[in-house]
């Protein structure tokens, strides 16, 4: 979970750095210059900006859900359960960005999934099958 934790904060990190490069990007003197080609820099930058925002909103939620979750130890497969099989590790109710955390993908299955249905309840050991494979379940924490 720590892991988790600290990969989304790079990327939180790495949004708001974009983030400040657009912003001075758009500020420019409209009245200072006429110069069409600036102007349409600093609109495409503005776009930029405003869609980066959006994206670190996400981002944030993501890190205080994945905080929140944190502290809860879990035995079966809930919300906030860290799920590890072979291949991946599934994080139960939250939608994460593409991670790899220890040379395996880590997914994150929403609590509205339709995949959630298959996993809830489920222990160690036990076997759960999502989209066209099988996973063997090595941990729940």
């Amino acid at each position: 979970m720590d892991a988790i934790l600290k990969a989304l904060e790079k990327d939180t990190t790495g949004i708001m750095q974009e983030i400040d490069t657009q912003e001075s990007n758009a500020d420019i003197d409209t009245e200072a210059t006429a110069d069409l080609d600036a102007l349409s820099q600093r609109d495409q930058a503005t776009d930029i900006y405003n869609l980066l925002r959006q994206s670190k909103e996400t981002a944030e939620n993501t890190v205080a859900i994945v905080k929140k979750y944190q502290n809860i130890s879990r035995n079966d497969i809930g919300p906030g359960a860290l799920i590890e099989t072979t291949e991946h590790f599934f994080l139960v109710g939250v939608v994460l960005p593409p991670l790899d955390i220890n040379d395996k993908k880590v997914i994150g299955i929403p609590l509205d999934a339709p995949a959630y249905a298959n996993l809830e309840g489920k222990k160690k050991g036990d076997e759960i099958h999502l989209g066209e494979a099988d996973y063997l379940i090595l941990s729940v924490q």
